[in-house]
């Protein structure tokens, strides 16, 4: 009996070794993603590493192996993954479910700090200190990420197993750095060298072209841009040279800003410590959207109604650039305006911006 016993520890004590070599082979491949992620949407390395580790079985999963899906985001109907994007179907909570596909890991990465950072029911955990995983572990329960009861307890558990929280304080020209000073591997030294060289020659950047770099004063000029139709693109306006003053009060009683080419969701909302969930709902865009040189970004809800009566429709107006223009809510402006979500307006047609139009 005692020798059956020592054999099922020895061969326990294998087979957890053997699953702690994978997780640690997950966590050196994937940090860097996680790190870079954290540093443009806010999102904790540690919870994302360890909700990758969990969600794939340190990257050994169908999902992960055959979809790049690495976080269990399922397809969630076609507004939200239309039905000409890739996809795989699993058995999860039922039989057969949708979960979306990726052409690389990178996209299912990008792809969960924008789930987090889109939707209402997370935006609580943007409010939570980065640093806290304890917090955000069972916030991401909270808000229904998962249904597993023990969800949070098991992503804390992999977190203080592996020190994964040290990655919450690496910027990510060290992550490489980091590595090599807890695993003590090679391959990591010699990439941390590259990054440090890579870093000296020029910023981080994305595919997305998020520009990671503080404000930069340029000289006092104004901004006149052809408008053309869906670029969501606003004119004007006279800049500041001072970024505390950047900071405006529109005629509709909103504070907003005038981007500068480069400038995004991400960067803004940092600069002004504003979460980019927050900074996009004002907005009514997608988070990952370019922002272009002159357009207007609110710092507040937009209005049901204008402060000016009426607007003549030019060439180039669209009903976004409409609203962005006069701080009205795209939804109320079809409704003064009597016209189906999706109508755009035509050249020299009267756009009601206070009272409704007469049917």
């Amino acid at each position: 009996m005692k020798k059956l016993l020592f054999v099922f520890t020895f061969v326990s004590a294998i087979a957890l070794q053997a699953q702690e070599t994978k997780d640690v082979t997950y966590i050196r491949k994937h940090a860097i993603l996680a790190v870079q992620e954290m540093e443009l949407y806010r999102v904790p390395a540690s919870i994302t590493l360890a909700q990758g580790l969990l969600e794939t079985a340190a990257g050994q999963s169908k999902l992960a192996d055959q979809a790049n899906n690495h976080f269990g985001i399922k397809c969630k109907g076609p507004e939200e993954w239309p039905l000409d994007l890739p996809r795989i179907y699993h058995d999860d909570d039922a039989r057969g479910e949708c979960f979306r596909s990726y052409k690389s890991v990178e996209e299912s990465y990008r792809d969960h700090s924008k789930f987090l950072a889109l939707r209402p029911y997370y935006k609580a955990l943007f409010n939570l200190d980065p640093t806290d995983y304890k917090a955000w572990a069972n916030g991401l329960k909270k808000s229904g990420y998962a249904t597993d009861s023990k969800y949070a307890s098991k992503l804390i558990s992999i977190i203080e197993r592996y020190n994964l929280n040290q990655f919450d304080a690496v910027p990510s020209e060290e992550v490489y750095a980091k590595l090599y000073s807890i695993y003590n591997n090679q391959d990591d030294y010699l990439l941390a060298n590259n990054s440090n060289k890579a870093s000296k020659k020029s910023d981080h950047k994305n595919n997305e072209n998020v520009v990671l770099a503080s404000y930069k004063p340029v000289e006092n000029k104004t901004v006149v841009e052809e408008t053309k139709p869906n670029n969501r693109t606003i004119e004007f306006e006279t800049r500041s040279k001072n970024p505390k003053i950047r900071k405006k009060n529109h005629k509709n009683n909103i504070p907003y800003i005038v981007a500068e080419a480069g400038e995004t969701i991400a960067t803004i909302s940092k600069m002004y410590n504003k979460t980019p969930s927050e900074l996009a709902g004002f907005n009514e865009i997608q988070m990952g959207s370019k922002l272009k040189d002159g357009q207007i970004v609110f710092f507040g809800k937009k209005k049901s109604k204008g402060s000016d009566y009426a607007y003549l429709v030019k060439d180039g107006d669209d009903m976004y650039s409409i609203s962005q223009r006069f701080g009205v809510k795209i939804s109320s402006l079809y409704k003064l305006n009597n016209m189906e979500p999706g109508d755009q307006p035509k050249i020299g047609q009267r756009i009601n911006l206070k009272t409704k139009v007469r049917s």
